[in-house]
């Protein structure tokens, strides 16, 4: 009888145990999109956030409607460019937007929940109308963004991407060691690997879309598995870096500059005041292929001041643009936005 009883109050206790969801991050991507950067960007937020000490989950796309109980205190919609119809929770309610988003006159009328528009999936077509409105929290991506939008008249909170320091670490492997390293699929004008090819360097490169299109020699594979990137970065001496050309016109940074900086990597990115106000010259850019040339050869034969500026990058990332870091900062916007 005694063992039963002890048994039986173990269960009890566990099963009291259990905590409840403190927020849930609602991703962009399917359960298993491992070869989608954006289902890495969830994955890492619900990390950061984890290491806040909050019990947290993630809704898949087609999952949103996932039910949690009790509430989570926070639920976090990762806005991309998919269709997705939010239950708004009763608790904190954010849109996080690391894509530029169209606004116009209409976007301040605001709107009933149970009338919301369903939402485009291309980017041209995607709008702020129907979102801001109904969300607690409009936090944003882009420092330069967020300004625009406060300007006309919408709350924006700045809230910039990140990296996962825990995975990011400069891990070096002799196997994944090259001079320059491009990851990207072709999507769009990659103006960085385009200009180095023009200029004649070698670029290790990787992505979806460039069979037939780079040398066949320089083509490695359209993917690097999420865990081992880390090393892939680690081991170039200098990552390309470029960004869609909506990102970069309405300043939103993307996240291989956090992730390749705490990799350890020396950046060298397309020019955006953004960056550099953030960075200085830690992470060189070029406006023309002629200044890409430049950087390129100067700094493959210049190891002291490349490593220099990539440690100088590194510090700048994990002191401001860490997981952790960003998703306190999510909380305390709630949390203010609660309190008034």
């Amino acid at each position: 009888m005694k063992f039963l009883f002890r048994l039986t109050l173990i269960f009890t206790l566990t099963a009291f145990d259990v905590r409840a969801t403190d927020v849930v991050i609602k991703s962009t991507t399917n359960r298993n999109d491992v070869e989608v950067g954006d289902y890495w960007i969830g994955e890492d937020f619900a990390e950061g956030f984890k290491q806040n000490g909050k019990q947290t989950e993630i809704d898949y796309r087609g999952e949103y409607f996932r039910e949690h109980k009790p509430e989570p205190q926070i639920n976090v919609y990762m806005r991309g460019y998919t269709k997705f119809y939010p239950p708004f929770g009763k608790g904190c309610n954010v849109l996080y937007v690391y894509y530029p988003m169209a606004y116009n006159k209409h976007s301040k009328e605001k709107l009933l929940k149970e009338n919301i528009n369903r939402r485009a999936a291309m980017p041209e077509n995607a709008s702020l109308d129907d979102d801001w409105q109904n969300y607690d929290v409009i936090a944003v991506a882009s420092k330069t963004y967020a300004e625009k939008l406060q300007n006309f008249g919408i709350e924006a909170h700045y809230v910039p991407q990140f990296t996962n320091p825990d995975k990011f670490l400069p891990t070096p492997d002799d196997t994944h060691k090259t001079d320059i390293l491009f990851v990207g699929s072709n999507w769009h004008n990659r103006t960085s690997l385009l200009y180095a090819l023009e200029s004649g360097f070698e670029v290790a490169v990787y992505g979806f879309n460039w069979q037939g299109i780079v040398p066949e020699n320089m083509y490695r594979a359209p993917y690097i598995p999420n865990h081992i990137l880390p090393s892939y970065y680690a081991s170039a001496k200098i990552v390309l870096n470029d960004h869609r050309p909506d990102m970069k016109k309405y300043g939103f940074i993307n996240n291989r500059i956090y992730d390749a900086t705490a990799a350890g990597a020396l950046v060298v990115s397309d020019y955006m005041p953004e960056i550099e106000a953030i960075y200085g010259d830690s992470v060189p850019m070029y406006q023309t292929k002629e200044e890409l040339k430049e950087i390129l050869a100067y700094y493959l034969d210049h190891e002291k001041e490349r490593l220099e500026k990539a440690k100088k990058a590194r510090q700048i990332t994990l002191q401001h643009f860490t997981n952790k870091i960003i998703a306190q900062q999510i909380a305390e916007v709630c949390k203010n936005a609660q309190n008034h």
